[in-house]
């Protein structure tokens, strides 16, 4: 049915569209043949111009030559003038209407396009040699020595210069006025052959609906009341077998609810083990983490104690290397002259050069007590240090599976802090790029065994670059409204393609002594954050980039 409908609509918008065709072909025929009859008018109007222009022109120069003959240079002055605006105005109005522009008609001017008409074109071009000649005669006759009006040969040829103008201007008209006719008539005939074409348009659409759609309906209708008679009989038939299929549906479906229940008993059963073995995973990945942190801190204790183990043993070295031997001499020599110290100290050589002796003793002392003092400050800072290492890992510790309100920023600082010995004894360069992000509820003590995790891998994949070429960059930024990230980049040793879809695989390492468990325990604890941890690399030798990103809870939400 619905092709048949197509099938009628395409002829009839067509016969529609060729009527709307037609329409608006006749309109802009009318409209154009309108433009060009204007134009012709206006063409005329100038041509008329042109000869009262060409008329007075002559008349000007016959005044003109009176004033000569008469002496009267005022009225020749004044005659002269206005042939030479008449001139103007004449060749203004020959060359608007051969190349377009504006010529005057009367005391109004009027925009021109170029004749197109070829015998137009080369009347005007005629009527603007005939001009060019007349004015030459006019120029002829005004600087000739005869100033006479009759007999006068220059006269004469004037006379018929400007006769041959005028009917030159004449011949133009016409032919204008001719065009204007012919113009007319082709718009009388637009006008007379439009209604006719539409007529038979309309006649044709008639036809075509009474062949394609009244008589098709009136034999659409027998059969279809042919075809409800046969569908009565099909849907009886249907009905029937619709019963029947009926009952056998609902014994199937009493079948199948017994063994829906027992399918629901057994997906609860799978689900309950299915959950006991994630709870079993996540604490899996919790212990792991905790022995992760405690072997972060633990090794960057050792790396700590290694610096104060070196800075006491510079310090024995130093205490016993002091120069206090030369103190005991000199206490001895000045013991032994106590009861002639003046003496000694004047007389005697050794007495005279004590106190340049105890003044350079004094400097070597005082440079001495100056380095102790900076080896127990050293140590100081190393205890320092270890002490704060402890009190990170027992706070981060006690927060265990506790959303607290947290700082992006600081709690990446801590993890530097902890990891800050071993990247300053492996001369790692750290860039920071912290964006100014609000505090947000998260589980600190996972969060920080990743990153604590992360920094320690580039720690590694960076040793192989030569010194001064190890770096690590830090970002913490906020891509979107509801997402936060932290991201680990280092310029180490890279990854290989084939290898970034395995390294988060339970006991998957490229180190020696690795066991592979610490970025698949970062990866179950950032899926327990409720976010993920991907990582990217370009290639062996090319570094590597490690990005976590978790959901945005602001600390207003947490609190909620």
């Amino acid at each position: 049915m619905a092709n048949q409908t197509r099938r009628l609509l395409w002829p009839i918008a067509g016969m529609v569209t060729l009527g709307i065709v037609l329409q608006v072909f006749s309109l802009l025929a009318v409209v154009e043949i309108d433009a060009i009859t204007d134009r012709s008018r206006q063409y005329v109007a100038v041509v008329a111009d042109q000869r009262t222009t060409a008329e007075q022109f002559e008349s000007a120069t016959s005044l003109a030559l009176v004033g000569l003959a008469t002496a009267d240079w005022e009225l020749l002055v004044r005659q002269r003038t206005t042939s030479q605006a008449l001139a103007g105005r004449f060749v203004a109005a020959n060359t608007a209407m051969l190349q377009g522009g504006q010529a005057r008609t009367g005391d109004v001017m009027v925009t021109l396009r170029g004749v197109e008409a070829p015998e137009v074109r080369e009347a005007l071009t005629s009527v603007r040699a005939l001009w060019e000649e007349t004015h030459a005669a006019h120029v002829r006759l005004l600087r000739s020595d005869n100033h006479s009006l009759k007999n006068n040969p220059e006269v004469e040829r004037f006379r018929a210069a400007s006769s041959q103008l005028t009917l030159a201007l004449g011949d133009v008209s016409v032919l204008l006025q001719r065009r204007v006719q012919v113009e007319s008539s082709r718009l009388t005939a637009v006008h007379r052959f439009t209604p006719i074409g539409l007529f038979l348009l309309m006649l044709g659409s008639a036809m075509f609906v009474i062949w394609r759609i009244l008589l098709p309906f009136a034999a659409s209708t027998e059969e279809l009341a042919r075809s409800e008679a046969a569908l009565r009989l099909a849907r009886d038939e249907l009905e029937q077998r619709v019963a029947e299929r009926t009952r056998e549906l609902a014994q199937t479906n009493e079948a199948l609810r017994h063994a829906h229940d027992g399918l629901e008993v057994r997906v609860k059963e799978r689900t309950q083990e299915l959950k006991d073995a994630q709870r079993r995973a996540v604490e899996l990945a919790r212990q792991a983490g905790m022995a992760e942190l405690a072997t972060n801190v633990l090794h960057n204790v050792g790396n700590v104690l290694n610096s104060i183990n070196t800075s006491a043993s510079i310090l024995d070295e130093r205490l016993r290397t002091l120069r206090v031997q030369p103190l005991i001499k000199l206490a001895e020599l000045l013991e032994s002259h106590r009861a002639d110290l003046a003496v000694f100290m004047t007389e005697d050589e050794r007495g005279r050069r004590l106190p340049e002796y105890l003044g350079k003793l004094g400097q070597h002392l005082s440079s001495t007590r100056d380095e102790l003092l900076e080896m127990t400050a050293a140590l100081h800072r190393h205890v320092e240090h270890i002490r704060m290492i402890v009190e990170l890992q027992q706070n981060y510790a006690m927060s265990s599976n506790i959303l607290e309100v947290t700082s992006l920023q600081d709690l990446v600082e801590d993890a530097l802090r902890i990891n800050a010995a071993a990247l300053g004894r492996h001369g790692v360069e750290v860039e920071r790029h912290f964006a100014p992000l609000p505090h947000v509820m998260v589980d600190k003590h996972k969060l920080l065994q990743i990153v604590l995790n992360l920094i320690s891998n580039a720690k590694y994949a960076v040793n192989d670059n030569p010194e001064g070429e190890r770096r690590l960059t830090l970002r913490v930024e906020r891509p979107t409204e509801d997402r936060v990230q932290v991201q680990v980049r280092d310029n180490g040793m890279g990854i290989a393609p084939e290898l970034l879809t395995k390294i988060f695989q339970h006991g998957f390492t490229t180190r020696k002594d690795g066991h592979g468990f610490g970025l698949h325990s970062c990866a179950i604890a950032a899926r327990a954050l409720g976010g993920s941890l991907v990582a990217h690399s370009d290639g062996p030798r090319k570094g590597a980039t490690f990005t976590l990103e978790l959901p945005y809870r602001p600390e207003e939400q947490g609190s909620a």
